[in-house]
């Protein structure tokens, strides 16, 4: 079921960029710098070129990102791994001074 709606929300789009492309054939050219023109490209083709160029920039700022926070969650992970022999550290000891408290009320008593 789940692949029918993405197969028809796949042709929706398709029909929505031909629509895009045909309503958009006037041929431009696109100033990038002073004294430089592209070739005449129609409008449809620049506006995609220009979707496809901040959609790539957005992926290589979202990897740097991503990096970025695997970084964190490895660092984190080293910190708890600490944290739990601290705590397991202060079990242990918490547990040989009631032991050693419970021994030595014991001696007490039996004098």
């Amino acid at each position: 079921m789940l692949s029918k709606i993405r197969l028809i929300l796949w042709l929706f789009i398709l029909l929505i960029a031909g629509y895009f492309v045909a309503m958009n054939n006037i041929s431009v050219t696109v100033n990038l710098v002073p004294g430089y023109q592209t070739v005449p490209l129609p409008l449809s083709i620049i506006i995609l070129m220009s979707i496809i160029v901040g959609a790539i920039l957005a992926i290589l700022i979202a990897i740097g990102d991503w990096i970025k926070f695997k970084i964190e969650i490895s660092r984190l992970k080293k910190q708890l791994e600490i944290c739990e022999k601290e705590k397991e550290s202060l079990k242990m000891n918490s547990l040989k001074e009631s032991e050693q408290l419970y021994k030595s009320k014991e001696m007490q008593e039996s004098r």
